[in-house]
């Protein structure tokens, strides 16, 4: 496999030419989990992409309560304000994409991860970036690259990007 043979730095680009710009991506929800509780290694450097503006992630109305109720299962024992917080650590960096598809409920047999293609879709995204491997399978299948979060971190490193700043709030 050339991932094994060669540095990242000589990887052929997955992720499309941005002219310099951040590229625009949506983060699957199990992997924005990782990074905002567990941090370390591809997911520090996901969420320190994100705060420094090397890469816009995108959210839609769908896609934001759905880490919102991931965020508050019992399972993960979080507070309601160490859910907020974490939230806070997240929301306020993305691009707000309207999904017309978003405001309706989804149908129980909907695949996993349509919230997420129909986001990328409206939002023009370079990438999706996520853990599911039925989701990296429909890689080639889609306008957008579907990565593993160590490729994306891999492929963000190589990129040459100004960065975008959080807006301020006035």
């Amino acid at each position: 496999m050339i991932s094994t043979l060669l540095p990242t730095t000589h990887l052929p680009s997955l992720l499309p030419h941005t002219q310099g710009r951040p590229p625009r991506v949506v983060i699957d929800t199990a992997v924005l989990v990782t990074a905002l509780m567990f941090g370390g290694g591809p997911a520090a450097s996901l969420r320190s992409a994100w705060k420094t503006g090397r890469c816009r992630p995108m959210a839609c109305k769908a896609t934001a309560l759905h880490l919102g109720a991931q965020l508050a299962h019992p399972r993960l024992g979080l507070t309601h304000q160490e859910q907020r917080q974490l939230l806070g650590d997240y929301l306020p960096y993305v691009l707000k994409v309207r999904v017309p598809q978003a405001d309706t409920p989804g149908a129980p047999d909907d695949p996993p991860g349509l919230a997420q293609v129909r986001l990328a879709m409206a939002g023009r995204a370079h990438a999706l970036v996520s853990g599911e491997p039925q989701m990296l399978a429909l890689g080639e299948r889609l306008p957008f690259a579907v990565l593993a979060l160590q490729t994306f971190v891999d492929q963000l490193a190589s990129l040459a990007v100004t960065p975008i700043p959080k807006p301020r709030r006035s």
